[in-house]
Parts: C-alpha cells; structure tokens; sequence
C-alpha cells in the first residue's frame, strides 16, 4: 500500500476531503499519516490503516518516507517545505 501524508486535513478544504475520502472508503487501500502544524504528538483521527499519532508538518525526514503528500495547508507552507522536500 502506499504511504500517503495529509496536512492541512482540518481546514475547509481538508475536511471535506477527508470526509469525501471516507464514504468512498479510500482509506482502506492506502497507509495514511495525517501531518500538523501546530498540534504534534497529539490524537490522529480515527481513520482506517492511519498512524495514530499526529506528525509535525515540518519535518522534512518524516514527509519524505511519503509516497504521496496532499497539502491543504495554504501556500505559505508549501513554498516553504516544497523546496526542502
């Protein structure tokens, strides 16, 4: 299965994306790790085949072990860590 991270997951954008991702039950062909900002170390959501524990946003070691990345986060972020990735 490949590894998908998602940041940004709990914007508007984010978040019907995860729900839209749950009724399609996408989730359960793929390993997933939802990536944070702000909130590190703290509870996932409760999704199928996805890492239990919320990642920092910003280390570039822990993105790059992704097959895929989805950002919702905004530009800002992205052009920050883009290049680093």
């Amino acid at each position: 299965m490949k590894k998908v991270g998602i940041v940004g997951w709990r914007g508007m954008v984010g978040s019907v994306l995860i729900n839209r991702m749950n009724e399609e039950e996408d989730f359960k062909y793929i390993n997933t790790s939802f990536f944070t900002t702000s909130q590190t170390g703290q509870k996932a959501p409760g999704i199928i085949n996805a890492e239990p524990i919320l990642l920092d946003a910003y280390s570039i070691e822990d993105l790059a072990k992704m097959d895929i990345i989805i950002s919702c986060q905004g530009g800002d972020y992205t052009q920050k860590v883009y290049p680093l990735l």
